[in-house]
This record gives C-alpha cells, sequence and structure tokens, in this order.
C-alpha cells in the first residue's frame, strides 16, 4: 500500500475500494507516464537535433517497422497475460500465474527469433525495392537484433501489470527503454552518426529485458508452488484473437507512416513522425489509468460485480479527460512553437501535429473501451472492429497520402483512430450494458 499525505489519504476515503486502488495507482502510473513521456519526447528531439529531418525520418522508418514485428513476435500473449495473471491471482491460483507466464515467454521467443533473422536477410530488399532507400539497409539489420528483446521486455512489462505492480511494470515499458536509449545517443552519436542511434536502442532494450525479468522473480518469490500450469488451449484461444487485435491496432497506428516511407521522402517522414509521436503525448495518460483499470476490469469480472465495473469504467474516463485536456489546448493553440522544438525543418509539422491530437483525445475521451471488451471475453467482437477499421485507414491512406502527403496521412490516421474508439464504445454498451462517457454517470 502506498503512503500519502494525510489530506490525500482524507480525499480518497470518500470513494470505494475499487476507486481508492485505481487512484492510488493512477498518481503512480501518472508520475511514471510522465516521465516516459518526456523520455521519449526528449529522445525524439535528440535524435531530430542530431540527425535533422531526413536523418530521423530514416531512424524512424527503420523502428517502425522493428516495432511492427516485434509486436508480431508478441503472438497476442500481452493482453492475455493481464488478464489471466489478474483472474488467477483473484481466485489464488499461482501455479497458473507462473504457468502463464512461462508458455507466453516461450512462444513469443520463438516467433520474435524468426521475425528478426528474417528482417536481417531482407533488410536490402526492403531499403531498396520497397521504400527506394538503400541507406535505409544498414540501420534495419542492426534494429532486426533488437525485435527479440522489445518483444519480451513488453510481455514482462504485461506480466507485472497483472500482478498489479504498477511501477515495475511502467519503468519496464515506457521509462528505461528511452532514457538508456537517450543517454546512449547523446554519448555515441555526434562522433558514430546514424549506425550508433540503432545500436544504442539495441542496447537499450536489452537491458530494459533484463531488468523486467529481475522484476518479474522478485514479484513471484513469494509465490510457494512447486509448478507451473496452464491450459495452452485456454492462452492461445485468448491470444490469437488478442493477437489479431495486435496486429489491426499496428495497421491503424503505423500503415500511414509505412506507407509515407513509400510514397514521400525521408524529411517528411521525419516530420510526421515527430508531430505524431508528440501527439502520443494527449493519449500517454489513456496507457497509465488502463495499466491499473485493466487487471481490475479483468477480476471484477470475473467476479461478476457488473455495477463495480461500470462504475469503474467510467471514473477512469474522467480522469483520463481530465489529464489529457491541457496537452490537447497546448497542441491546439500553439502546434508551431512546440514542432520547433525539433528545428525549424519541423515547423511545417504544426498543422499534422493539431489534427493527430484530435484524434488521441477522441480516443482518450471514449474510455478503456478496448480493455473493457478484451478484459471480459469479447476479444473477437474487437478484433473485428480492429479489422473494419484497419481497412478502412489503409484505403484512406492509399487515397489521402499520395494526394496531399503528409497532411493525408494525418488526415487518415486521426479518423481511422476516432472510428475505431468511437464504435469499440458502442459495443461495450450493447454487450456489458456500460456506457463509459465520462460525463454519464
Amino acid at each position: 500500500m502506498i503512503a500519502f499525505p494525510k489530506f490525500i489519504e482524507k480525499f480518497l476515503s470518500k470513494f470505494d475500494g475499487h476507486t481508492q486502488e485505481l487512484l492510488r495507482g493512477v498518481s503512480v502510473a501518472f508520475v511514471l507516464k510522465v516521465l516516459g513521456a518526456g523520455f521519449a519526447f526528449g529522445l525524439n528531439v535528440v535524435l531530430a537535433r542530431l540527425l535533422g529531418a531526413e536523418g530521423s525520418g530514416i531512424f524512424f522508418l527503420a523502428f517502425t517497422i522493428v516495432l511492427v514485428l516485434a509486436t508480431i513476435g508478441r503472438v497476442g500473449m500481452e493482453n492475455a497475460l493481464v488478464r489471466f495473471i489478474a483472474a488467477n491471482i483473484a481466485s489464488e491460483q499461482p501455479g497458473k500465474v507462473l504457468g502463464v507466464y512461462q508458455k507466453a515467454m516461450l512462444y513469443s521467443l520463438v516467433v520474435s527469433t524468426i521475425l528478426s533473422a528474417l528482417l536481417y536477410m531482407l533488410a536490402p530488399w526492403l531499403s531498396q525495392t520497397i521504400f527506394a532507400k538503400p541507406e535505409l539497409t544498414q540501420l534495419l539489420s542492426i534494429m532486426a537484433m533488437a525485435i527479440v528483446p522489445l518483444a519480451l521486455l513488453t510481455l514482462h512489462a504485461n506480466a507485472l501489470q497483472g500482478l498489479k505492480k504498477i511501477a515495475f511494470s511502467i519503468s519496464v515499458s515506457s521509462v528505461f527503454v528511452p532514457l538508456l536509449a537517450c543517454l546512449l545517443i547523446v554519448l555515441f552519436v555526434p562522433k558514430y552518426g546514424i549506425d550508433a542511434a540503432a545500436l544504442s536502442y539495441l542496447l537499450a532494450t536489452t537491458l530494459t529485458l533484463l531488468i523486467g525479468r529481475k522484476f518479474w522473480k522478485s514479484a513471484v518469490s513469494p509465490f510457494r508452488v512447486n509448478t507451473a500450469e496452464f491450459n495452452r488451449h485456454v492462452l492461445l484461444a485468448s491470444s490469437m484473437p488478442l493477437f489479431g487485435i495486435a496486429m489491426m491496432n499496428l495497421v491503424i497506428m503505423w500503415s500511414p507512416m509505412l506507407l509515407l516511407g513509400v510514397w514521400e521522402s525521408s524529411e517528411n517522414v521525419g516530420i510526421y513522425s515527430a508531430a505524431s509521436r508528440t501527439a502520443m503525448l494527449t493519449s500517454f495518460v489513456l496507457i497509465a489509468v488502463n495499466s491499473i483499470a485493466a487487471p481490475k476490469f479483468a477480476a471484477l469480472y470475473q467476479q461478476g460485480n457488473m455495477l463495480a465495473l461500470g462504475s469503474l469504467a467510467r471514473k477512469s474516463a474522467k480522469i483520463m479527460v481530465m489529464l489529457a485536456s491541457p496537452a490537447l489546448l497546448l497542441f491546439i493553440l500553439i502546434p508551431e512553437s512546440i514542432m520547433s522544438i525539433f528545428g525549424d525543418q519541423f515547423k511545417e509539422g504544426s498543422t499534422i501535429l493539431m489534427i493527430l491530437a484530435i484524434g488521441q483525445f477522441v480516443n482518450v475521451s471514449t474510455g478503456s473501451v478496448g480493455y473493457l471488451l478484451m478484459m471480459t471475453g469479447n476479444e473477437r467482437l474487437m478484433r473485428n472492429n480492429l479489422i473494419f477499421i484497419s481497412i478502412l485507414g489503409i484505403v484512406l491512406s492509399l487515397y489521402l497520402i499520395p494526394k496531399y502527403g503528409i497532411l493525408g496521412a494525418a488526415i487518415a490516421s486521426a479518423l481511422a483512430l476516432s472510428g475505431q474508439n468511437l464504435i469499440a464504445m458502442i459495443l461495450v454498451r450493447i454487450k456489458l450494458n456500460i456506457l463509459t462517457l465520462p460525463w454519464v454517470g
């Protein structure tokens, strides 16, 4: 239990136990997410300043490819880990907690290793034939090796989230990688160039994986069980729809960026990437709240407490809107000043930032609708929603990017993201009879 000052404890005492846990966890998660978002933003600025729009565009194009493959390498295990670890902790079955962890890590290790090897071999072809950017080859070859640690560190963060070790979880998922990468890049990129940025990222992900593994072993050390058992059919039955969800989320989030890499210059890719990653600061509160709410959703649904589940969903949405509003206002009122932090080349991305920030704010204001569906056994509904939206997003990107460039990419991304969450909100209302709008209830 976290010790807060007396006046905060008095304030928290006015709420029910579930809300108190949410508020306590969110306060810690929010502080860590602010740190993580600050380090990530700092990393983007450092790369933009050291490499310029063209160099940072090449780096983030390679990074996006690695991120996509690492997500595939997790084979949908991340949300399954949160769900089953939280549910089995609630039902006091630590053996199953250890079992689901071991199986998820093994499956991901095998798949992500295969993908790493494939990217390394295909790097020249992708760089020259698909993206027409030969300078991408060496960067992809180096960053291919980051796929395995990136996939596994994310799974460790999710496993810790399922145990409600929120500080450890967010530190692994959001804080250590950008912090370590930023420090290493500042030290080595000025002397050794863009390849040093790729090596710095590889080292940062590897060190973070080792830290995450240590956190996990510490968290489960009190378990007094000798067996680690979990039905793999149950895990795969849940993870496969969740894998589809993760893949569709990737398409929605990163297809505009990848298609920009095909049709636009590295400089425009760099400007879009800077605006996109800045706009994501609007929704980092969603990640912070979800890190607390997701295991609570799974546990409450397991217990059949739908009244508390609905109340918690609405209260979490109110918290998210309150925390995200200041960032949205800044991005709308002074976008050019914010983009100028990256350098004068990036000022033309101010309109892009405004459009993407609005899309992210719709994402936040609808609440944790995706997690509500995934943590309550409705993974397939969420997957089907995302299939529809990803197709829509690709169609919009294919039409808008050749015609309007980075502006078209921003519009396609914002429309897809908004549509995804509005539809999910309707599905939550139909299936769970819960309305997540923050101003309702």
